[in-house]
């Protein structure tokens, strides 16, 4: 009997590993980014967890039912500039692809991306849920430790 030399069970291991992995990122989540860093990453988690789901999405659907203003997005300025929350795999990505941050009681909806000669369109929301979501949003994110206890305040003391 011969002996499969170390290399090729390592390589037998990762392809038959590589479906999981796939099916793994393909499940739907949502990436949640908070805007708070100029020159530097902004601190994200992505939620996937069935129950944490249902809640945002039922918080942003609160807040997305509250008329919509349209005009032009907010310019990023220096300082905390909301939170961005982006569909990530599974049928969620394909069925709401658009972006959409909240902001105290402010929820935009990007409807246009930005390009060299004009700047993104937005129709922006104004509701109590907006700002429920936020909230739950900054504990989740202090929670799972992307968002230290000093950062926390510093957020909430702008508000």
């Amino acid at each position: 009997m011969r002996k499969r030399p170390f290399q090729s069970l390592l390589v037998a291991a990762a392809l038959s590993a590589a479906p999981l992995f796939a099916h793994a990122a393909d499940a739907p989540g949502l990436r949640i980014t908070y805007l708070v860093y100029s020159g530097r990453p902004n601190p994200e988690l992505t939620v996937t967890d069935p129950a944490q789901l249902r809640a945002i999405e039922s918080r942003l659907g609160d807040a997305l039912a509250a008329p919509a203003r349209a005009g032009a997005a907010a310019e990023p300025a220096l300082g905390y500039n909301g939170i961005l929350i982006e569909p990530v795999g599974g049928s969620s990505a394909k069925a709401r692809p658009q972006t959409v941050t909240v902001k105290g009681r402010n929820l935009s909806v990007d409807t246009a991306a930005a390009t060299e000669f004009k700047s993104a369109t937005a129709a922006t929301r104004v509701s109590a849920a907006a700002g429920d979501l936020e909230s739950m949003l900054l504990k989740l994110g202090q929670k799972r430790g992307v968002l230290d206890a000093t950062t926390l305040n510093v957020l909430l003391d702008g508000k």
